[in-house]
């Protein structure tokens, strides 16, 4: 009697059963990604916190050099802060392109668009990122960045920042580009370094990014005040969110990409993150550096 082969049985999926996993790949994939987002922000808020840091101490290191606090800009349309703490943030082959004496539209293109780690939020901008709507005063297109000086409670006569009428720590220069000084040191903050904030994030809205006129998200290296100086108070407070209008002074305030809070560096140089929510009045009281008035709540 001829003998049978042994019968096969062939392994595999039911079309139920692929689709069953694919549902279940598919949920596992929803539930990990705000946790994978989530990861991601927080090493960007990271890096953010680290370059205030870094700029914080460049500003000490600049003090202790000068005897005094760089100004937030030396006269309109020339350079400000963000060139003057070049040399003290390992940034002295880009200082070396500069000439102080020149407007920011005269300085070459090379340093013009030369992006500057430091200066470059993460969760905003990318480095190497430049402007590509550029402001009427300026020339080519910039190197964006994410920091501003905090000028002082008040947003008025915003783009020349009047001289003498700041209350911030870093403010512009008395004189001009031939001779200048500035006006303000560590003595000058009486209300204390660790109470009183020196630079944060500012505000630009998600959908004016790289836009110098709209938006001003300037180039780091502008002579343009709301590229390079902000208020923060009563009437200027911090942006809630990445598409605030601020009630129209969107351009003249702080704010971040970061959910809930602005990242912004004290006068002793600690990275202090502000809730956005934060009383208007103390925020004034944190950005002028001479009120004697006592911030009424933890920040």
């Amino acid at each position: 009697m001829a003998l049978r082969s042994p019968t096969v049985i062939k392994g595999g999926f039911t079309l139920v059963e692929l689709l069953v996993v694919i549902a279940i790949i598919g949920v596992l994939i929803a539930l990990l990604l705000p946790a994978v987002q989530q990861a991601r922000e927080s090493a960007r808020r990271t890096q953010c916190v680290n370059n205030l840091k870094q700029v914080g101490l460049a500003v000490h290191n600049f003090h202790d050099t000068y005897g005094e606090l760089p100004p937030s800009r030396i006269q309109y349309e020339y350079l400000g802060w963000s060139a003057l703490l070049l040399p003290f943030m390992e940034q002295n082959n880009l200082f070396d392109q500069l000439d102080l004496k020149k407007k920011y539209k005269d300085q070459t293109t090379a340093a013009q668009q030369a992006s500057v780690a430091g200066y470059v939020c993460p969760s905003r901008h990318q480095e190497g990122d430049l402007t590509k709507v550029v402001q009427s005063i300026n020339a080519d297109n910039g190197a964006v960045w994410d920091y501003a000086t905090v000028s002082g409670p008040s947003g008025d006569n915003s783009i020349i920042r009047q001289l003498g009428k700041e209350k911030g720590m870093l403010i512009v220069a008395k004189g001009n580009k031939d001779k200048y000084s500035s006006q303000t040191n560590f003595a000058s903050v009486t209300d204390g370094l660790t109470n009183t904030i020196m630079i944060g994030e500012r505000h630009v809205q998600i959908d004016n990014l790289k836009d110098e006129t709209t938006g001003h998200d300037g180039p780091i290296l502008s002579g343009w005040a709301y590229t390079t100086m902000r208020a923060a108070g009563p009437d200027y407070p911090l942006a809630s969110n990445m598409r605030d209008d601020v009630d129209g002074v969107a351009h003249l305030v702080f704010g971040s990409f970061h959910p809930g809070i602005t990242n912004f560096v004290m006068g002793d140089a600690s990275v202090r993150p502000i809730q956005v929510n934060i009383d208007e009045d103390n925020l004034g009281r944190l950005a002028s550096r001479d009120d004697g008035e006592v911030i009424s709540v933890e920040f």
